[in-house]
């Protein structure tokens, strides 16, 4: 819900999702019902973490053994 006398600039807009400022200065981002609330660092960080997803998934598969013996991914770190 927008403050009193809030009002949103589109900053991006797709298929499926829109990304918007707040004049609060707040950044949402909206995929389908769900609107999630975020800092503009956050905004950035997801931005690089979604890159690095997509890059992954150009890449070939490996068979399942050898994706099982591979590190974990790091999961601190992030903010909610």
């Amino acid at each position: 819900m927008l403050g009193q006398g809030c009002c949103r600039a589109v900053l991006a807009r797709g298929p499926c999702a829109e990304v918007t400022r707040c004049s609060c200065g707040h950044i949402h981002l909206a995929v389908g019902p769900v609107t999630l609330r975020l800092e503009e660092d956050v905004l950035r960080a997801l931005g690089h973490t979604l890159v690095e997803a997509i890059h992954q998934l150009e890449l070939p598969h490996a068979p399942a053994h050898e994706a099982e013996a591979q590190e974990p991914a790091p999961t601190g770190g992030w903010k909610q």
